[in-house]
């Protein structure tokens, strides 16, 4: 998220959801004198904003709080809860942690101090915006095959507007907006996912050559290890025929690179995509922590891409990326975003993962829509996110397992880079 910094920066504004504290003097004024009607009105103010706060927290969640009467900030003092939201949460934040940290703003308000309270208010909104916006990425991302196969259904376009808005409301500060599009975009991805199973059911036998062909494509590396499949099982990148990468993740990237250069004149330069263990391990000798632990980088999966660009964040290449990559299934890791945790690399952009943008790791997904009558595997299989998967396109030689979305590539205790 390149706006994140601002978010997490930038002092509330006065929207019709958010209230914000008039620093022309009220906070001075309740400072050495906590009564008459600045104080009053700092107070209603902190009280509407935490109103907001709750009403997108009840958005995000999905069923209401606890203690939610708009006079509880100021009649139900708890200090332990105080106490316990004085700290932003800055790591690992989920939804189901919002509710709490609402209740203790409202008991800070409770307090009647105003500076305190103001500064606990803006942390929890701050909360609410990252945890939307991760929905919303998310979503975006879980989405991001499956919408390949249904392109003109209007649920791909509402992802898109869902996800602008998300992102558009978090720059102001608008938490109930920004919650309110999150969810929109969660529902919209759910409703792609519907579209393209019905399409495996019912659709031509075009488009349901188009479904099979997706999934065995996104389970083409079944059975081989990171950093260990074959490039006979890999596809050249057509623009760059020294690089490799799975298959669905090159013809999507060709697509790409053709938007791309009718707006930029020239094709997108490459300089790493698929890297063997060997590789991998020679990489994180020359860049440290910058580099992944060898064995789960995704470009050991064939699923990423390192591009040689100068301007970094500034340039005008990664802007028009952020803004269309998404469209032919490719992203760049959020966590790797100008306000993200890190590492900071606008170079590095991934096809058909999906981002946990709290530890900064990024697991590969599958894609599979069989009809529902398709027999269940003999043998245990990982969940495949949003449906079931079907099998691979060719035996594999090895036995090992390629991760699913609810696994990760290798465990490890330092975030691994790309």
């Amino acid at each position: 998220m390149v706006f994140l910094t601002a978010v997490l920066a930038a002092p509330p504004v006065d929207t019709s959801h958010s209230a914000d504290v008039d620093q022309t003097g009220a906070e001075a004024l309740v400072s050495q004198e906590p009564t008459g009607s600045a104080y009053t009105l700092a107070l209603t103010r902190l009280d509407d904003r935490v109103a907001a706060v709750e009403a997108a927290t009840v958005t995000l969640v999905g069923h209401p709080l606890v203690d939610t009467t708009k006079v509880a900030s100021r009649t139900l003092f708890r200090p332990d809860l105080v106490d316990a939201t004085a700290a932003p949460v800055t790591s690992g934040l989920t939804a189901e942690q919002l509710p709490d940290r609402v209740q203790g703003a409202r008991q800070q308000v409770a307090s009647g101090d105003v500076a305190e309270a103001t500064r606990v208010v803006e942390g929890v909104e701050t909360d609410v915006l990252l945890v939307a916006l991760d929905l919303g990425d998310q979503s975006a991302q879980n989405a991001a095959m499956t919408r390949l196969l249904v392109s003109a259904d209007p649920q791909v376009a509402l992802l898109d507007a869902a996800v602008g808005a998300t992102h558009a409301a978090a720059e102001v500060r608008d938490v109930v907006a920004a919650a309110t599009s999150a969810v929109q975009a969660r529902d919209a991805a759910a409703g792609i996912t519907v579209a393209a199973q019905q399409i495996a059911v019912t659709g031509d036998e075009a488009s349901k050559a188009a479904v099979a062909k997706v999934e065995q494509q996104a389970r083409s590396t079944d059975g081989y290890t990171n950093g260990a499949i074959p490039l006979k099982v890999l596809c050249v990148v057509a623009f760059a025929p020294s690089q490799h990468l799975r298959c669905d993740a090159a013809e999507a990237l060709a697509r790409l690179n053709a938007a791309y250069r009718v707006d930029f004149g020239h094709d997108l330069k490459i300089s790493g995509s698929y890297r063997t263990l060997d590789e991998q391990i020679s990489t994180r000798a020359a860049k440290g922590t910058m580099a992944a632990v060898p064995g789960t980088s995704n470009h050991g999966w064939g699923l990423a891409i390192d591009l040689d660009q100068a301007n970094g964040y500034r340039s005008a290449q990664y802007a028009w990326l952020k803004a269309n990559a998404m469209t032919y299934g490719w992203h760049h890791p959020v966590y790797m975003d100008e306000g993200g945790r890190g590492p900071h690399e606008p170079w590095h952009w991934e096809f058909g993962t999906s981002d946990d943008s709290s530890t900064g790791t990024s697991v590969p997904i599958t894609v599979g829509v069989p009809a529902p009558t398709t027999p269940p595997p003999t043998s245990p299989v990982p969940p495949v996110v949003e449906q079931p998967a079907v099998a691979p396109v060719e035996p594999a030689p090895t036995p090992s397992a390629t991760p699913t979305p609810s696994s990760t590539p290798t465990a490890s205790t330092e975030p691994p880079a790309p």
